[in-house]
Order: structure tokens, then C-alpha cells, then sequence
């Protein structure tokens, strides 16, 4: 919707003011993950959060997709501002978030696990920015029945989106040590491999409300049957990018920055 209605004030055709879009929102998302990081680490070490969101594996996919790279944007500034307590205006990032991609709804219990572990703040604007997020979930389903029609239209858009359940969580890890997968599958699954032993440590080092963020989006990907939705949902994981940038050791730091432009290139050309 927004790219047609950019394309002709740009005067470029849908492809060109996609591109474009797609990167001007990825840029926006860095723009707003530094400030986030910034509340867990330490100066200009959150610098290197912005690094390794910018070279992962799977980031190229931001400058391909409008609605991938308005969610990272929306949802980030959704956990800036209320981590920070500005709690309407959280909610009305988290609604457009919400609005973005079938999936962006699962942002909803990580908003919840963060505000109401706040005590210092009265329950009603948590709630307020909750609904406002509902209310962002709401607008994709109306969309999405505008134009695919009744709800066997959503079915059809859903498992377009790889959301559905075709196998146990746990299937594709344990397929990366049995089976013998395609590169990208193989980079997809260990990708999301590291991501959930990292849980944990999001959750003791950054924030609950991150953890159950991270395990959130993945849910999904895991029980599609797809290994592509993996990598690209992987790659929404901020939390991921903020737990490295922790590590006090700056060569460590760029060792995993150019180990990740390294598979970024790799990526690409497969």
C-alpha cells in the first residue's frame, strides 16, 4: 500500500520505490536500535549492535521486503519508547508493527512482560499501548480479508507467509545434525540454532520481555517446514545483535562482524 502510493509522487515504477522503501525503513531501524541498545550497553559499544544487525546473514532480506523492514523499525521504536515509559506512543509503534506482517502480533506479550514488570507505572497506559497494538493486528486482518476475501483467502495468504504448522519445533535443529541440507537451509537452521541458546542469556543479561520476544518469532518458523523463513526471521532479532554487543572484548566484537559480512556475501551469491 505504501509503495503504491509513493511510486507516483517518485515518479519510478512499484520495483524501484519498493527498493527504496525497504532500505529507507532498514535505515530508520538502525537509527532506532542504537538508542535501544544503549539502555543495556555500555557507550559506544551499542555502536557494535548496529554493526552486526547491518552485516547479519539474512539482513539483505530488508531491502527486499517494505513490510520486513517497517516492522524492524516499528518494533524497535515499540520496545525504545516503552522501555522508556512513553507508553502511546510504544503502543501506536507497536500497532503499526502489528499491521506490518501477519507475525508482527507476536510482539504483543514481550510489550505486556515489560510494562507490567515496571511497577513505578499505573496499569491503564500499559493497557492503552497494548490495545493500541491490537488494534495494528486488527488492521492486517482487515486488510488481509479486503483483499484475499473470506477466511480461505487467509489460509491461502498464511501458508504463503510460512504460517503453519507442519512439524514439531524441534524438527529442523535436529535435521541439521541428521540430515544433509542446501547451504542456505543449513545457515538458515544454525542461525536459529544459535539464536535460541542465546535465550537464555537474553533473558539473565538483557530483558524477559526480550526472551519471550525472541521465542515469539521463531515459534512459527520452526513448525512451517521452511527453512527460508529461519533466516529471514532470525534477522529481526535485535535482542541477538544487543547480547553480542555486551562482550567487552572489541576484537572479539570484530571478529564476529567480519565472520558475519563473511556469510552475509556467502548468502547473497546462493
Amino acid at each position: 500500500m505504501i509503495t503504491q502510493f509513493v511510486a507516483p509522487w517518485l515518479g519510478q515504477g512499484v520495483s524501484v520505490t519498493s527498493t527504496a522503501l525497504a532500505w529507507v525503513a532498514f535505515a530508520a531501524a538502525m537509527v532506532m536500535l542504537l538508542p535501544l541498545a544503549q539502555l543495556d550497553v555500555e557507550g559506544e559499544r551499542a555502536d557494535a549492535a548496529v554493526l552486526l544487525a547491518a552485516v547479519f546473514p539474512f539482513a539483505a532480506i530488508f531491502g527486499q521486503s517494505v513490510a520486513l523492514a517497517l516492522f524492524f523499525a516499528a518494533a524497535l521504536a515499540a520496545f525504545n519508547n516503552v522501555r522508556r515509559q512513553r507508553w502511546i506512543v510504544g503502543g501506536i509503534c507497536g500497532g503499526v508493527a502489528a499491521a506490518s506482517i501477519p507475525t508482527g502480533v507476536f510482539i504483543l506479550p514481550a510489550l505486556a512482560w515489560i510494562g507490567f514488570r515496571d511497577r513505578s507505572t499505573r496499569t491503564m497506559p500499559i493497557i492503552a499501548a497494548l490495545l493500541l497494538t491490537i488494534a495494528g493486528c486488527a488492521a492486517c486482518l482487515s486488510y488481509a480479508y479486503y483483499v484475499g476475501g473470506p477466511p480461505g483467502g487467509w489460509i491461502v495468504a498464511a501458508r504463503a507467509w510460512g504460517l503453519q504448522i507442519a512439524q514439531a519445533p524441534w524438527v529442523p535443529l535436529v535435521r541439521l545434525f541428521t540430515a544433509t541440507l542446501p547451504a542456505t537451509e543449513m545457515m538458515s537452521g544454525a542461525v536459529a540454532f544459535i539464536a535460541l541458546a542465546a535465550v537464555p542469556l537474553v533473558w539473565w543479561r538483557l530483558n524477559g520481555g526480550y526472551a519471550i520476544y525472541m521465542l515469539a518469532m521463531l515459534g512459527l518458523p520452526l513448525m512451517s517446514g521452511h527453512y527460508d523463513s529461519l533466516g529471514r526471521m532470525c534477522a529481526l532479532l535485535f535482542p541477538l545483535f544487543v547480547l553480542a554487543a555486551t562482550i567487552r572484548s572489541r576484537v572479539v566484537v570484530m571478529l564476529l562482524a567480519v565472520t558475519s559480512a563473511m556469510f552475509y556475501a556467502i548468502a547473497l551469491a546462493l
